[in-house]
Formats: structure tokens, C-alpha cells, sequence
């Protein structure tokens, strides 16, 4: 193991990089060299030969990318708010009680008419910026009013599609074809403001944030000034491309942090103690083994921690090392502004794992020195290599600073209808959430609204209308991966994972917040497992309920599939084949396990239910398994189906309409070439 903090000028840095990789590859060492160790240059930028006013075009422009602004007490009249369709039901109260809680015709829902018969959105009478615009299909017209004045029109399609400027990508973008948008291009006005529509009857939320009556916000007009076009190409770079460590250090001098560890599973740590006052401006982890683990979600099964404060105490962050990173349960490969699991280096690398690193730029203010370990609690035999490092400046952070935090929440199966996410006190900004849900069905689970209460609030001044629309998707997750929103995995059932950072539309707050999701399911179903981390700045002394993380607490759901029977441990007979283990197959199988059929002559298989009636019989083969033809046949020897290799979605085929009788029956099963066969599916399908 090595544990060597590095503490070093900037003239002292390759020197002390030397002694931290002495025992590390020397491709990994070339790269934290190149990357990290050289003395940072201020970028040049084009507002700095003159001043930027926060509140012109320039300033809101940059306020997208700016993450110094999220650790910093929001002013006084600050208030962030949303406008949505969701069912104006909700919050109807009857006798001191709202009936209708789980409301959710969430579309269609507007504030009112215009005198010309235009759909009114967004209504505002203070001075603000609009951060976000985000719709479930793109058809019909918008219509924008600044100050009284109609400044911007046009297609619904184009403000998305980049054909109306200077709207486009990637501050603006299509989720789908024709199928919802997302746009962040920040609309400035000093008065008032309406958003407005005609031919569109779908859900849609304005996410806004208003300043004191007397803030001079320059007004959108339809058009930018040079300035303001070289802040808006400046944010797409961003955006596109990401931070390097120039941008996120800004001119100051550069601090490098590291230790590397093979660490043994049930415990063992590594860490980084950072002995003076700074900012964590990069944080970075990788693996240094030839190969990922090959356990399921082992690096989920790794808390990382974080103090602001060197000393002990309840942890900011005590989160899932692979979710903190913003992808929930795994390493789906992803990178956004802000968080990601693959940032790639490109200098060469003796193994594989050394070239790519889990990062997160959201800066983290320690005023009395901190401490970040990460911790492994896998129970398998195997150590895992672990490199962590961090990229802090040398300025003592503001005495009224805010503190990072990040916390991990669940609930297996939820039976909660508003998920809890967050509530804490004191003044801070919300910045982020992870989702990670597992269902084991094909009905959608994501209907339910974000709720968000501010500063005493008796009912949510923030509501949403649906799941996917909070992660910028739509119904059913579509795998798109931006810089603010995306989707690292989507299934009709399964694992599914979204995160959003909340950076230029940072939902603040002065004295207290509470976040909440619903849990909404078909039929109040209540077996889907939801998880998540929330992301948030508040003081340092805010007081939390939290309780320590365990492996108990950390585990995940095994794969389920509804109205399952599994086949491996139901076949007759010795000379088959064998049971293939969800480990050794480094895929998720139903029940643990599949079948492994070698032998090209029938076998029974047992299959038990416990009500008697007509099924269609499906079957679920082990995914990335390819096979032939194979046939079912009743016990007797009835022809049931014949299911032949083709890219099926789910790897589910039908195979056909069968009687069965309460209890045990059997089929027998024929494969004319090797198959790897997971579990029956039977669903009721009447006389």
C-alpha cells in the first residue's frame, strides 16, 4: 500500500509526483504529470478585459458554467420557482386535506388564455431569469414576452433544433425526433416575463429564478451583442467538451492530493487528509487493476467520504463510491459537465482501468483542512487497486462559505408515495440528484412528480410533472447522456439510472428545504426499489438525521422478472448440461442462475404454478447468448411453440398458449444447438 499526501510549491510539484508513483505505472504517473502537475495558466477569456455585470446577457450566460456561485449564500430576494402542468387537482383542499394528493393528469394544465387566445406558461412580475424549458413533445408554437414586449416566436421544433437563433445545442435540444426538448439558454428580464404557447396540449415545466425588486437584469431581446455571442460560444464549449483543470482552478496555484491502495474487501480504506485551508477543485478515482472487478456493483459496494473539517464527526458526503460519480448502481459510461465515469486520458497506459478516471468538479470549501476516504465493504476475497486524487487550490475558502454535501437514500421496495431526497435548515443551494430504481416489471414507474418545499412552505412551491421530466427525458428513460441531464441506463424493466445537476438552475433557499419524489405505480404497485443521492450546499453546522452506511444498506436488488419460473434447478436428468452462475457469466440472470443446455435431446422441465389456467409461455435465454432453434413441447408431446435466435428486445421469446393445472406440469424442451436458458414466463391469457 502507499499513502503519501502531497504538499508541495508549485516549483517542488514534479518532484513530489515522483515519490507519490513511485510504485505506481509510469503511464498513470506520465498523465497526472501532464494533466495535474503543471503549473496552471489562466484561460483566456473574453470577458476579462472588461468586468462582467451578473445580470446582462454576458453574466446569465456565464452563470451556467460558473461553480463558484453554487458555494455562495444566495442573495437576499433570491427565490428559484417553477411553472408546470401538473393537475391543479393536487392541491385542492378538502376539510384541511388534499384528496387528490396523487393527482396526475399532468398535461394540458396552463395559468390561463391571452387576450388573443395564446396558452399562458409562465407568468412572472419581478426582476429574474428563466434557467430551464423543458416540454414532452415538440409541436405547436412559443411565445415570449419581456418587459411587455414580445421579443422571441417561433416553432416549438425549431427552439430546440437549433434553427432559431440564437437558441440551439447544445443549450437547447431534442430528447427524441419529435418527442420532447430540453433548453437552457438563460432569458433574462428586468420587469416581467411570459411564456406562452398555441397548438400544444402536453406537460412542460419553466424553471426561474427571481432577484430583489431593484435588480438591474438586462432584458432578453432576441438578439446578442458581440460580447454576449463570445460568453454563449464560450458556455457550448463548455458544455461540449468540459472543465479542464485551468478552468476550474481560474489562475490560482495548484495543490495535488493522492494515495493509491489495493484495498481489501470488509473495510479496508484509502484516504487523503488535507492538512490546510483550500478548495477541492477536481476529484478523481480509477482503478489501477488490469481488470474492473468482476462482482456485481463492487464499486458500488465502496463508500466514499467526505469531511470539510479534518477533524471527526458526522461526514458531508457518505455516499456509494460508482453512484456519487452519477451513475447509479454501475459504472454506465457517461461524462457531463460536472460528474462523470469516464474521463479519458490520452497518454498511454500500461492496463486498461489507468485510462480513464470517475471524476466530480463541484467544488468543496475547507476552511479548517478535510479528509476524503473511500472505503471497500465488498465481501469477496479479492483487493481491489484504487486511485485517489484530488486537485485543491491554496486560497483559504470565504469565511461564509458553503459546505458540499452529498447523501445517499433508499428504500427497497418503496412503499413511500412522496421518496424522501432532502430536508435540511439554514440557508444553502440544492444541486443535484442521482435516481437509481430497479423494477421488475414492464409498466412504467416513473409518473410521479418532484416536490420541492422552500423557507416554510405549506405546500410545494416546486412541482413537477413526472419523473422523466425532472431528468430531462420523457416517459420510458431515453439513454441520452448532456451536460445537465441525461440517462446512464434505461430499461422496461430492471436497473435504470438518470442524474441532474442543478448548476444554472440551483434551486436556493434561505432557511429550510424539503425534497421529496413521488412514488407513483400502476395499480399502487409496491415493488420497485428506489435510490438516490442528492447533491447540496448548506452551512457547516447544519445538523443532519443520518445514519452510518452498511453493506446491508447498500445492496442491490437481484435481477426479477414478474411471473417468473426459473429453469435451471427444474430439469430431469444428469446429462444436460450445467448450471451457469451470474458471476462466472458477468451478467444479470433471474434467480442467480441459468441453465446450460449442451445436449440436443429433449429434457423435461418442471414448471409450477399455482392456479390453474391457459398461460402464454415465454422464455427468457441468458442475454448475449446466441442459439438456434429450439422447441417446446407438452409432456405428452403437443407441439406448445418453436423459438428461433433473432435480436429480440429483453432476450424474452414467446413461445406459445399452453394448459396448465395447479401444481407441477412439464414441458420438454429441444435444442438442436448449445442454449443458455434463463427462466419461463408465464403470463394469464384466459380460456
Amino acid at each position: 500500500m502507499i499513502k503519501q499526501d502531497v504538499r508541495c510549491s508549485v516549483r517542488a510539484m514534479r518532484w513530489s509526483a515522483r515519490r507519490v508513483c513511485v510504485r505506481v505505472t509510469q503511464p498513470l504517473c506520465a498523465w497526472l504529470l501532464i494533466a495535474v502537475f503543471v503549473p496552471a495558466v489562466p484561460p483566456a477569456r473574453a470577458q476579462d478585459s472588461q468586468p462582467v455585470d451578473p445580470y446582462s446577457q454576458v453574466g446569465l450566460l456565464l452563470r451556467m458554467i460558473d461553480l463558484d456561485r453554487l458555494m455562495t449564500r444566495p442573495g437576499a430576494g433570491e427565490q428559484s420557482g417553477l411553472f408546470s402542468s401538473y393537475d391543479r387537482a393536487a392541491l385542492e383542499a378538502e376539510n384541511g386535506k388534499y384528496p387528490h394528493w396523487d393527482a396526475a393528469n399532468d398535461a394540458n394544465q396552463f395559468l390561463g388564455k391571452s387576450e388573443d387566445g395564446w396558452n399562458i406558461w409562465a407568468a412572472i412580475d419581478k426582476p429574474g431569469v428563466i434557467s430551464r424549458i423543458w416540454c414532452g413533445k415538440t409541436v405547436g408554437e412559443m411565445r415570449i414576452t419581456i418587459d411587455g414586449r414580445v421579443v422571441f416566436r417561433t416553432k416549438l421544433a425549431d427552439l430546440f433544433n437549433g434553427t432559431a437563433e440564437p437558441f440551439g445545442e447544445p443549450l437547447c435540444y431534442t430528447i427524441e425526433p419529435d418527442a420532447g426538448g430540453n433548453c437552457y439558454f438563460p432569458i433574462g428580464f428586468a420587469n416581467s416575463c411570459r411564456v406562452e404557447s398555441r397548438g400544444y396540449d402536453g406537460a412542460y415545466q419553466v424553471d426561474y429564478t427571481t432577484f430583489g425588486p431593484s435588480t438591474p437584469v438586462q432584458p432578453f431581446t432576441g438578439k446578442l451583442d458581440k460580447r454576449a455571442d463570445e460568453a454563449l460560444l464560450r458556455v457550448a464549449r463548455k458544455m461540449k467538451s468540459g472543465f479542464t483543470e485551468r478552468d476550474l482552478l481560474g489562475g490560482r496555484k495548484a495543490i495535488p492530493w493522492a494515495d493509491q491502495c489495493d484495498l481489501k474487501p470488509k473495510g479496508d480504506k484509502a484516504s487523503i487528509k488535507f492538512d490546510r485551508a483550500c478548495t477541492v477543485r477536481a476529484l478523481y478515482v480509477s482503478l489501477t487493476d488490469r481488470f474492473e472487478p468482476r462482482e456485481f456493483y463492487a464499486l458500488h459496494n465502496m463508500v466514499i467520504r467526505i469531511w470539510h473539517d479534518a477533524e471527526s464527526g458526522p461526514p458531508d458526503v457518505e455516499v456509494p463510491l460508482v453512484d456519487f460519480f452519477g451513475a447509479g448502481f454501475d459504472r454506465n459510461l457517461y461524462s457531463s459537465l460536472v460528474m462523470g465515469t469516464n474521463k479519458v486520458t490520452d497518454m498511454p497506459a500500461e492496463n486498461p482501468q489507468e485510462g480513464w478516471f470517475m471524476f466530480c468538479y463541484y467544488p468543496m470549501p475547507m476552511r479548517k483542512g478535510g479528509r476524503i476516504e473511500i472505503e471497500n465493504l465488498n465481501e469477496n476475497r479479492k483487493a481491489i487497486g484504487i486511485m485517489l486524487h484530488a486537485i485543491s487550490d491554496r486560497d483559504e475558502p470565504p469565511a461564509d462559505a458553503l459546505v458540499f454535501r452529498a447523501r445517499f437514500v433508499r428504500e427497497d421496495p418503496c412503499k413511500t408515495f412522496d421518496f424522501p431526497l432532502l430536508e435540511t435548515k439554514g440557508p444553502g443551494r440544492f444541486v443535484g440528484v442521482v435516481l437509481a430504481v430497479d423494477c421488475p416489471r414492464r409498466q412504467w414507474w416513473g409518473a410521479g412528480d418532484h416536490k420541492i418545499w422552500l423557507d416554510g412552505q405549506q405546500l410545494p412551491g416546486i412541482l413537477g410533472t413526472g419523473t422523466a421530466d425532472f431528468f430531462g427525458s420523457i416517459e420510458g428513460l431515453k439513454p441520452v447522456k448532456h451536460a445537465f441531464s441525461g440517462v446512464t441506463a434505461a430499461a422496461p424493466f430492471g436497473k435504470n439510472s438518470c442524474y441532474r445537476w442543478l448548476v444554472p438552475d440551483a434551486v436556493s433557499f434561505h432557511s429550510q428545504i424539503r425534497v421529496s419524489l413521488e412514488n407513483q405505480q400502476v395499480d399502487k404497485q409496491n415493488d420497485v426499489s428506489y435510490s438516490a443521492i442528492v447533491y447540496w450546499y448548506g452551512e457547516a453546522d447544519a445538523k443532519e438525521k443520518t445514519k452510518p452506511l452498511t453493506r446491508e444498506t447498500l445492496k442491490v436488488p437481484g435481477f426479477r422478472l414478474p411471473n417468473s419460473v426459473e429453469v435451471e434447478g427444474n430439469l430431469d436428468g444428469k446429462t444436460w448440461g450445467s448450471t451457469l452462475k451470474e458471476r462466472d457469466a458477468g451478467i444479470e440472470l433471474s434467480g442467480g442462475a441459468a441453465a446450460t443446455i449442451t445436449t440436443n435431446e429433449p429434457v423435461a422441465a418442471k414448471i409450477t404454478v399455482s392456479k390453474a389456467g391457459t398461460y402464454l409461455l415465454k422464455l427468457r435465454t441468458a442475454p448475449g447468448r446466441s442459439f438456434e432453434q429450439i422447441d417446446v413441447v407438452t409432456a405428452d408431446g403437443k407441439p406448445i411453440g418453436v423459438v428461433k435466435w433473432a435480436r429480440v428486445p429483453d432476450y424474452i421469446y414467446e413461445v406459445g398458449r399452453v394448459e396448465l393445472q395447479a401444481g407441477d406440469n412439464t414441458v420438454k424442451i429441444k435444442c438442436s444447438t448449445k442454449a443458455v436458458l434463463d427462466c419461463w414466463i408465464l403470463e394469464p391469457a384466459g380460456s
